[in-house]
C-alpha cells in the first residue's frame, strides 16, 4: 500500500518537471529567434558599412528606401542585369564611403534589440551613441530576410 501513495506523491513531480523543461525551452527558442534577427541586421549593417559586395543578396532592392532616399526606385528604373549589378555595386561603397567620410564609428551603434515585428516584417533598432539618434533597419520576407528600410528615427 506504501508503493501506492509513494508512486502518486512523485506523478505530480513529474509532471511539473517536464512541464517546466517545456516552459523553458520555449522561452529559450524564443530568445533565439531574436538573437538571430538581431544578429542577421548587425550582419546587414555591418557589411554596407564596411562596403562588402556580398550583402547585396540581403537587400530587397526594388524596394529599399535609405536615409531619405528611395533608392528602390532608381534601381527599378535599369532594365538591364548589368546596369542593376552596377548600381548595388555603386550603392554598396557610396554607403561605406559616406559613412567613413561622415565620422560614423560602427561600434557607436550600441542597444540593438527587435523594436517591432509583425507578420513578415520585423524593425531592428539600435541607438547611435553620441548622436542621441536611433536607426530602424526594417526587414521583409519570412524566412529569407531582405532589407527595405533604413531610417532614422
Amino acid at each position: 500500500m506504501s508503493g501506492q501513495i509513494k508512486e502518486k506523491k512523485d506523478a505530480p513531480i513529474l509532471e511539473y518537471t517536464v512541464l517546466a523543461a517545456v516552459v523553458i525551452v520555449s522561452l529559450l527558442f524564443i530568445f533565439q529567434l531574436k538573437t538571430r534577427d538581431v544578429d542577421f541586421s548587425r550582419s546587414v549593417f555591418s557589411g554596407l558599412v564596411n562596403g562588402r559586395l556580398g550583402i547585396e543578396k540581403h537587400i530587397d532592392w526594388e524596394s529599399l528606401q535609405g536615409v531619405g532616399v528611395n533608392a528602390g526606385a532608381t534601381y527599378s528604373k535599369f532594365t538591364k542585369e548589368t546596369e542593376r549589378s552596377g548600381y548595388k555595386r555603386a550603392f554598396i561603397q557610396n554607403f561605406s564611403i559616406g559613412f567613413r567620410r561622415s565620422g560614423g564609428d560602427l561600434k557607436s551603434f550600441v542597444n540593438w534589440r527587435i523594436y517591432s515585428k509583425e507578420n513578415a516584417q520585423t524593425i531592428v533598432a539600435t541607438d547611435y551613441r553620441g548622436r542621441n539618434k536611433t536607426l530602424l533597419l526594417t526587414f521583409t520576407g519570412a524566412g529569407k530576410k531582405k532589407l527595405t528600410s533604413l531610417q532614422w528615427k
